[in-house]
C-alpha cells in the first residue's frame, strides 16, 4: 500500500502519482490508457487491454492419499478457479493413483491432461467463462433436476427400474454442471474485470448468484438420490402411498420452478409462497410416513422412506432458493 498526496493541476482537475515499479509491474508506460471506476467508496485504475494472470496450484500427494481425498482436491482446484492444477509426488505416482486422476478429470467440463510423467501429472483448464451465460446455465440446471424428480416419480408409479436408472445417471452427470457454475461464479466473485465482462455489475449480485447456485446443487443432489432409492425399490408400494408421494413430488417440482422464477426475476411475492408451500410438503411427507410404517415392514418401508425423504429435501432447499430470490430483491 502507498499513500500519495492529491494534488491540483491549474484546471482544476485532480491528480496522483502512480508508482513507477508498480507501473512497470503492468506493463504500462507514458501515454497507455487505464480505465478509472468509482467502486463502493473506492477509486479503482487498471490498465487497458490487461489479460488475466493464469492461475495456478500445486498438489502434493503421497502413498497414503486415497481416491476420495484425491478426487476432492482435484475438484476443489478447479472450483477455485485455478487453470493449473499439477499434481506432483517425492517418488513416482501410482498407477492407480494416475487412474484416479484420469477419473476426476473425466468429472469435470473443460479440464484435460496436458503433461504427464512419473512423478508429476498436469492438469490443464481450457473453459473460456466468457462462453457461458452464467443466468441461462443456472437456468439449464435448474430443469435439469426437474427432470430427474418427474422421472424418478413415473418410474416409481410405473415400476420402470430402467427410467429410474437413465433418471440417476443424468442426476450423477449433472454435478459436471454445478462444478462448472461454481468455478464461474466463484471466478467473478475474485475477478472485477471478468465480472463486467460477464455484464455482472455488482460483486453483491455474483455472491448471492453463488448462493442459489449451491442451494440449487442440493436440490440436483436430492433428485438424483430420489431415483437411486427408486431404482433400490424391491416392490410396489401401496397405493395410497404412491399417491401421497406423486403429490409430494409434483407440489415440490411447482415450488422448484416457481422458486427459480423468482429468482430470476427478483419477484418477492412469488418467493413467499414458496415459502408458505412448505408446510404442505411437510404434512404429505408425515402421512407418508405413516401408511408405510403401518402397512410394512421396516426393511421393505425403508427405500419409500428414503424417496420421501429425499423430496421433502429437494423442498427445503427450494425454500433456500426462494431466500435466496429474497436477498436478490433487497440487494
Amino acid at each position: 500500500m502507498e499513500i500519495r498526496k492529491l494534488q491540483t493541476t491549474a484546471a482544476g482537475t485532480f491528480i496522483v502519482t502512480i508508482p513507477k515499479d508498480w507501473v512497470s509491474k503492468l506493463g504500462l508506460e507514458k501515454g497507455g490508457l487505464v480505465y478509472m471506476e468509482l467502486e463502493d467508496g473506492d477509486i479503482v485504475v487498471s490498465p487497458v487491454g490487461s489479460r488475466t494472470a493464469v492461475q495456478s496450484r500445486p498438489l502434493k500427494i503421497d502413498g497414503t492419499l486415497d481416491r476420495k481425498m484425491l478426487e476432492l482436491s482435484i475438484t476443489a482446484s478447479y472450483i477455485q478457479g485455478h487453470d493449473i492444477t499439477e499434481v506432483n509426488a517425492e517418488g513416482t505416482i501410482l498407477p492407480e493413483q494416475k487412474r484416479w486422476i484420469r477419473e476426476a478429470v473425466d468429472n469435470l467440463v473443460g479440464v484435460e491432461i496436458s503433461e504427464e510423467y512419473s512423478g508429476s501429472v498436469v492438469l490443464q483448464n481450457l473453459v473460456d467463462p466468457l462462453k457461458f451465460d452464467l443466468a441461462k446455465s443456472m437456468e439449464k440446471f435448474s430443469a435439469t433436476s426437474l427432470a430427474v424428480l418427474g422421472d424418478a416419480t413415473k418410474a416409481l408409479l410405473s415400476g420402470d427400474k430402467m427410467l429410474a436408472q437413465d433418471a440417476y445417471e443424468r442426476g450423477y452427470q449433472s454435478t459436471r454442471l454445478y462444478r462448472l457454475l461454481m468455478r464461474l461464479a466463484l471466478q467473478g466473485v475474485r475477478n472485477r474485470k471478468l465480472r463486467d465482462e460477464m455484464k455482472i455489475y455488482d460483486v453483491g449480485d455474483i455472491v448471492v448468484k453463488t448462493m442459489a447456485i449451491k442451494d440449487l446443487g442440493r436440490i440436483a443432489y436430492y433428485a438424483m438420490r430420489v431415483a437411486q432409492h427408486v431404482r433400490e425399490t424391491e416392490r410396489r408400494p401401496d397405493a395410497g402411498v404412491l399417491d401421497g408421494i406423486e403429490k409430494m413430488a409434483k407440489t415440490t417440482s411447482e415450488m422448484q420452478e416457481k422458486a427459480f422464477k423468482a429468482f430470476m426475476q427478483r419477484d418477492l411475492r412469488l418467493a413467499s409462497t414458496v415459502i408458505d408451500s412448505m408446510d404442505e410438503v411437510r404434512k404429505l411427507y408425515e402421512a407418508i410416513l405413516l401408511g408405510t410404517l403401518k402397512k410394512e415392514k421396516a426393511k421393505e418401508s425403508l427405500p419409500v422412506s428414503l424417496i420421501a425423504r429425499g423430496i421433502r429435501g429437494i423442498a427445503g432447499y427450494t425454500v433456500a432458493l426462494a431466500d435466496d430470490a429474497v436477498l436478490a430483491v433487497f440487494g
